[in-house]
């Protein structure tokens, strides 16, 4: 059994738990209800374009 460390042929989504601010979490629920989507497809959408945007400046 490989680790969750060691990337094997296929990457799998791995599953966090976070804490976020009540406001945040509000304003996540919004924007997921207006773009039909998932709470955690949006966190993740959001979480990937952010560290996309970092890593290219």
């Amino acid at each position: 059994m490989r680790s969750q460390s060691t990337p094997g042929p296929f990457l799998r989504p791995v599953r966090v738990t976070i804490t976020i601010p009540y406001n945040a979490y509000q304003s996540l629920i919004e924007r997921s209800n207006e773009q039909g989507r998932s709470l955690s497809n949006l966190a993740a959408y959001l979480l990937e374009t952010s560290l996309q945007a970092i890593h290219s400046s």
